[in-house]
């Protein structure tokens, strides 16, 4: 091939490709064909339908995808071995060694495959750049993407791809026009900002400075319900129709519009306001439903939110102050029983060890609410104390509850005076009643008394 026919071919691929900027490396005869050509092609991968990129439970779709660079030289006196004679790498964010290779092995193949090495390199040359280029930018996607599916390997390159996907709508969002829904005018992409609805399939925009006044003002009043897309219909948490605590948690602990958006708005102390104001908030509605699952810190006053709720170990994620759910003093270990801060009441606890009248779902709401350790443990309290209530209402039985402190007190020997060896109360065994500290036998001589008469009833030895 002459030098005149590989300099119009050359200028050929620079029309087709006009990034390419070709460095030629020509021996002391500058007729001569060059024995090297180096360059780096940007290149977009063409995507004929959308991608699916997942990680974990994590899924977006993709529509356009980065640029990335192929960087090649060729090496005119290895041919017509063509993996000595083209040498490549591709430049990019999101590809793998093991990707990159794959595809470098692919186009070679297709090259050993269609280019007849038996003609001279000067008329095979342009020919291998068409099949080069090509194939990265239109047989990528479908090596790389099998069924339109890409799963990413690590969360990082999962983030890589949102990051890509984000700048790519900001781009199309930058050429389109969009109402403003507060002050109805119309504004380029480019000076409106989209809002991050709960329902993905949304497009609601609002321009930066309707955006920045609206937020500021519901933070300022302290609306924080209203800090939110306007547009967006509203349906209100309700934590009695979770099944699972722990996605309870998540979601009620989830802001509708989160504080990283904010700062792009707002300023940082405005944007901490409203973290406080909603981690409060979202407490306060969490303590009303469930009274075992947070409480406020008493080093600092910030809401402690339990990750599980048998667990009475909390720790402040404020000032990581760790201390006890129940006496609210510093953590004193699981053995060291204390007082309880929260108690259920008996008609909870009825409903939850009846196994005929109550639903597995039911008994699984109450679990969500307070905790299936501490409704076990309140079971077996209850079950415990109404078998010592029908232990004490036998006939003849020398059992009776402390009217103060409801401990059951055992009379072995004496009068009917008792005194309850925990709280120190002094009673009437036969009904219960209190006595006087400083004449405990008066209820025994006053004629109008029911136990009148009565001290020694009862006694082993006295006369009936």
């Amino acid at each position: 091939m002459a030098v005149t026919q590989f300099e119009e071919d050359l200028g050929l691929l620079k029309d087709m490709y006009p990034e390419l900027d070709m460095k030629l490396e020509r021996g002391s005869n500058s007729t001569e064909f060059p024995h090297l050509l180096s360059d780096k092609l940007p290149f977009k991968i063409s995507l004929l339908n959308d991608i699916s990129i997942k990680f974990g439970e994590q899924d977006l779709l993709l529509s356009n995808l980065s640029n990335e660079c192929l960087e090649f030289t060729i090496y005119y006196r290895r041919y017509p071995d063509i993996r000595q004679c083209v040498i490549m790498d591709v430049k990019s964010l999101w590809m793998s060694v093991d990707e990159k290779k794959m595809l470098i092995d692919k186009v070679l193949e297709l090259v050993e495959e269609t280019v007849d090495t038996k003609a001279e390199f000067e008329d095979s040359f342009t020919s291998i750049l068409i099949l080069i280029f090509g194939f990265f930018i239109d047989d990528t996607a479908r090596i790389l993407f099998p069924g339109n599916v890409k799963k990413c390997v690590t969360q990082e390159q999962y983030e890589i791809f949102k990051e890509i996907s984000e700048k790519a709508t900001l781009e199309k969002i930058s050429r389109s026009n969009y109402h403003c829904c507060i002050c109805m005018e119309m504004e380029k992409g480019i000076r409106m900002i989209k809002l991050p609805c709960q329902n993905k399939d949304a497009d609601h925009f609002l321009c930066r400075k309707c955006a920045k006044s609206y937020f500021t003002a519901m933070i300022e009043e302290g609306r924080i319900l209203s800090v939110r897309c306007p547009e967006c219909e509203y349906t209100e948490l309700k934590l009695d129709n979770f099944k699972n605590y722990a996605k309870m948690i998540k979601i009620l602990f989830t802001p509708l519009i989160p504080a990283s958006f904010l700062r792009k708005l707002i300023d940082t102390e405005l944007c901490e306001r409203y973290e406080r104001l909603f981690h409060n908030q979202a407490a306060t509605k969490l303590s009303k439903h469930c009274p075992y699952a947070c409480v406020t810190c008493r080093r600092c006053d910030q809401w402690c939110i339990k990750e599980d709720l048998d667990d009475t170990m909390v720790q402040c994620q404020k000032c990581h102050f760790v201390f006890c759910f129940d006496c609210l003093h510093a953590w004193h270990g699981y053995n060291n029983k204390c007082g309880k801060k929260v108690t259920i009441s008996r008609c909870i606890i009825e409903e939850y060890i009846n196994d005929t009248d109550t639903s597995i779902e039911r008994k699984r709401e109450l679990e969500v609410k307070y905790g299936r350790r501490v409704l076990e443990l309140e079971a077996n309290d209850y079950i415990a104390d109404e078998m010592l209530n029908l232990a004490i209402e036998e006939e003849g039985s020398n059992l009776q509850r402390c009217p103060k402190c409801r401990v059951v007190v055992e009379r072995s020997e004496g009068c009917n005076k008792m005194k309850c060896g925990v709280c120190g109360t002094l009673f009437c065994f036969i009904c219960g009643d209190l006595l006087y500290p400083d004449d405990p036998y008066e209820h025994f001589r006053e004629r109008f008394s029911g136990c009148y008469g009565r001290l020694f009833e009862g006694m082993p030895g006295a006369e009936t």
